[in-house]
């Protein structure tokens, strides 16, 4: 359905164009999938946005046990020595 579904805004292919063709489409059985919902209770994280993937990077890196111990010095160095 997403190599279907046109570019909508930004000039992006929108998921969610692509799951309403889905849920309406009438075609029969197998033609779409259908959708189906989960109940989502967590952090979402927009990476389609160039300033919001540098910041889950950051924040992603910060968390991470293997990363974060030697990532974080170095990120606060590295703001400290900016103007």
């Amino acid at each position: 359905m997403l190599r279907k579904t046109p570019p909508g805004r930004g000039g992006e292919i929108q998921l969610t164009d692509a799951l309403r063709t889905l849920a309406v489409d009438d075609r029969g059985a197998g033609a779409g999938g259908g959708v189906h919902g989960v109940l989502f209770r967590g952090r979402r994280y927009d990476t389609g946005n160039k300033l919001d993937y540098l910041r889950t990077q950051i924040q992603f890196a910060c968390d991470r046990p293997d990363i974060g111990p030697e990532f974080v010095p170095w990120l606060r160095g590295y703001l400290d020595r900016l103007p």
